[in-house]
């Protein structure tokens, strides 16, 4: 199926690269062989080659509005979903009204969308019935109206060399709001695959299109995995929830990657495995702000955890992150990772 050339190009390398860092030892978890159902980005074409050109009929559904006038909505019910004619769900040639789903509608990777599971500052995330099974479907609010605004923070150094698109953005013209849209998709894509390969528990990534991130469901038919803030866990089970997550954020670390939203509220809790999600803020440790977010990451952490009794220092648990990841590295370190571990 083709590919929208904004996209296609996006990637400089092949995505499980992790900003160009020394080769790890990882522990992979073992999953079951998938398809790979996402295309390789082409390489030989920078990324930002056609963002000014981006094909209409690819851009989010409220493209055409201009900005200030009727801004797009923020969330949808799965029936809003829906083309008018399919509500009634009596209709066999069932359409989707967001591009991205329509497009992995067609792709016979997402048959129907199921509910509503959460929903966010940026995005609204659907269990849909997939190829084999339940999948999550993450779709991303239109960035004028998403609620995570302050996202120059994580924008510097790692989006946009091509000062054009650059200065797009942070004005805000509508090529700059369609160029920002597709880049932060990608961002978190790129991030999943590159940490689910690093041996991160995360959700695997299967696809995106457009707007739509489809992933792994965490959870079955009948039950969904809670996130930790939410979970009533007992003190003891608490504590391994806390272990955990330090023990997944050394894996974050040690691949030259800073989560920066780190808290109870992005880990699952699943059949007692923590569970590490959203990524679309992750950077490079070579980013000027790396380390003040990741100090601010282990804070979050260790405050959020006080709900349940659990009173950790955040610079002692800092310390226990950084330990992990300097052993996990085998090689001579990066001036980077000497300088943030």
């Amino acid at each position: 199926m083709p590919r929208h050339p904004a996209l296609s190009a996006l990637a400089q390398e092949p995505v499980p690269v992790p900003f160009g860092l020394t080769k790890t030892e990882k522990t992979v978890i073992v999953q079951p062989e998938e398809p790979d159902l996402e295309p390789s980005p082409d390489p030989d074409e920078p990324w930002w080659a056609d963002l000014e050109n981006l094909d209409k009929t690819q851009e989010f559904q409220d493209r055409s509005r201009k900005l200030g006038k009727g801004k797009p909505a923020r969330r949808r019910t799965v029936s809003q979903l829906y083309a008018a004619s399919d509500i009634d769900f009596k209709n066999d040639q069932i359409t989707f009204i967001d591009k991205g789903l329509e497009e992995l509608h067609t792709r016979g990777l997402v048959k129907e969308v199921l509910w509503q599971l959460k929903s966010g500052k940026e995005a609204t995330v659907y269990v849909c019935e997939g190829q084999t099974g339940l999948v999550a479907a993450k779709l991303y609010v239109d960035s004028r109206v998403r609620g995570f605004k302050d996202d120059a923070l994580y924008r510097e150094g790692r989006f946009v060399q091509d000062a054009r698109i650059k200065k797009a953005i942070d004005q805000r013209s509508e090529t700059g709001i369609s160029s920002q849209n597709f880049l932060w998709v990608q961002e978190e894509f790129m991030q999943l695959h590159a940490l689910y390969s690093a041996g991160v528990r995360v959700p695997k990534p299967l696809a995106h299109e457009a707007s739509v991130i489809l992933m792994e469901f965490i959870g079955d038919e009948n039950e969904v995995a809670q996130r930790v803030a939410d979970a009533r866990l007992t003190r003891e089970e608490a504590e391994v929830a806390f272990a955990q997550s330090l023990e997944q954020y050394a894996r974050i670390l040690s691949t030259g990657r800073v989560h920066g939203d780190f808290s109870t509220f992005n880990l699952l809790w699943w059949k007692g495995e923590c569970v590490v999600i959203d990524f679309p803020q992750v950077v490079s440790i070579k980013q000027p702000t790396a380390k003040m977010i990741l100090e601010r990451d282990i804070q979050g952490l260790c405050r959020t955890f006080s709900t349940f009794g659990i009173k950790k220092d955040w610079q002692a648990a800092l310390k226990i992150i950084q330990a992990k990841a300097r052993a996990l590295q085998t090689t001579m370190l990066t001036e980077e990772m000497e300088n943030i571990l």
